[in-house]
């Protein structure tokens, strides 16, 4: 066993706790966390989704314990819905992001504290557009369509990050050069995914802020996660775990490696490690 003394585990979504279509639990995943909840022990959700878009996992697994989302730049209670910490892009500097985006032509959402703006029924929109046809109102995932989002923001709702999405490798180097000198966190959470957050925000941040609040002991914390945007978690937790699916960068830095999220490999490094 790797440390006895773990009672916390953090877990990205995408890539680590969900199989790969990211529209279900891996069923080892969920009987293993399930588990570790009941004996009285602490798990968060680390996401770069914006948190409202994973309400049914939130629900499936119980969750009682502040949410990370958009890649640390919001953390909320769900048990009360408070919002404990934010960083949200100014709305001028949001205006140069798309400016800047604009000749690139790219397709891209932007992430809120309420919902999620973009141009088009594409991408993630498009994934949770149709993943809203399966779930009860309350789990639905709040979307709105513009080309003039900040025609559309409403007063006390604040913009968390700007996804684009591009498969194109030259294309998304070219979009990161573009980007470069802003006061920007510019990260990869998918293959075709760039996350685009204040300066500063990553993962690692969310956690700090869990660790600097009383939520967790970050010596008593197990990490998971397997892209770009969960580096800085794995390297901040005690013990920090890539998925075998991870990128090299995310397998480099971690302490252990788990097998692929799609046999469960999380579920099956807690039992083989900690549990």
């Amino acid at each position: 066993m790797t440390n006895l003394a773990i009672d916390t585990v953090v877990t990205d979504m995408d890539g680590t706790l969900l199989v790969k279509k990211g529209d279900q639990i891996h069923p080892l995943n969920k009987e293993v966390l399930m588990n570790w909840q009941k004996n009285e022990k602490k798990l968060f959700l680390a996401t770069g989704r914006l948190d409202l878009a994973i309400l049914p996992f939130i629900h499936e697994l119980n969750i009682k314990t502040p949410v990370i989302s958009c890649n640390g730049g919001l953390v909320r209670d769900f048990t009360t819905g408070e919002i404990l910490y934010k960083s949200n892009i100014e709305l001028n500097l949001l205006q140069t992001v798309l400016e800047t985006l604009a000749p690139l032509n790219v397709n891209y959402h932007i992430y809120t504290t309420e919902r999620i703006l973009g141009p088009t029924n594409t991408g993630k929109i498009a994934f949770f557009n149709e993943l809203n046809k399966t779930l009860p109102e309350n789990e639905q995932v709040p979307i709105t369509l513009t080309t003039d989002p900040f025609s559309v923001l409403r007063e006390g709702e604040f913009p968390l990050k700007v996804l684009v999405i591009e498969s194109d490798l030259e294309k998304r180097a070219a979009i990161k050069a573009a980007l470069q000198g802003l006061p920007l966190s510019v990260l990869a959470s998918a293959s075709n995914l760039i996350d685009i957050m204040n300066e500063g925000i990553d993962k690692a941040k969310g956690l700090a802020y869990l660790a600097d609040n009383g939520y967790i002991k970050l010596d008593t914390t197990i990490a998971f996660g397997d892209n770009e945007n969960d580096v800085g978690m794995i390297e901040l937790a005690k013990i920090g775990v890539a998925m075998e699916n991870g990128i090299p960068l995310a397998l480099e830095k971690a302490d252990k490696i788990a097998k692929h999220h799609d046999i469960g490999g999380l579920g099956l490094f807690m039992q083989e490690e900690i549990l």
